[in-house]
């Protein structure tokens, strides 16, 4: 039983801190808006995605949404047959696969205007993924409490999960020996 919980901690440990990647605000400091001041088709094709990346598309969810779709449906505009709609204002989606994913706004005319976006997602992790930092986790100034943000690129790096996992395991490992669940 012991042994079956180590192994299970250690498990769970190295697959959550090998899964985050990079977190990408689409857009940059514009977001999703349908007058941005860049290209969403240039500005993606700036960036090499991989499966673990995140990318968050912010807007206000009373004027905006993200619709999913296929291609076809893409490169015509058309939202009527939408793999899944988003509508939070702060949408945040994780590759989990390689392949081609399509957005744009699901709204009247915003498509047509260049209020869509595609990213090709390559297998592997991200090179640009960090370590998780030596030094403690310290607070954020971005919008994303758990984040340390590079203004320059809206590229966010998670190290809040791995290294609460690792506080967990270790905790458990302690804890564990303290009242004898090892022996």
């Amino acid at each position: 039983m012991a042994t079956t919980i180590l192994v299970f901690m250690v498990s769970l440990m190295t697959i959550c801190g090998i899964s985050y990647g990079v977190v990408y605000k689409v857009g940059d400091s514009d977001g999703w808006t349908s007058t941005p001041t860049i290209d969403y088709k240039d500005w993606a094709s700036t960036k090499t995605f991989y499966v673990g990346d995140v990318i968050v598309f912010e807007y206000k969810k009373e004027d905006d949404n993200v619709v999913e779709v296929r291609h076809h449906e893409y490169r015509t505009c058309n939202t009527t047959s939408a793999v899944v709609t988003y509508s939070s204002g702060k949408d945040s989606i994780t590759f989990k696969m390689p392949g081609h994913y399509y957005y744009t706004s699901g709204f009247p005319g915003r498509c047509q205007v260049g209020q869509k976006v595609n990213f090709r997602v390559l297998a592997g992790q991200s090179p640009n993924t960090p370590s998780p930092p030596l030094s403690g986790l310290q607070p954020s100034p971005s919008s994303c409490p758990c984040s340390k943000s590079d203004a320059s690129s809206s590229v966010y790096y998670s190290s809040f999960g791995p290294w609460a996992l690792y506080v967990l395991g270790l905790w458990v490992c302690i804890f564990g020996y303290q009242n004898n669940f090892f022996s």
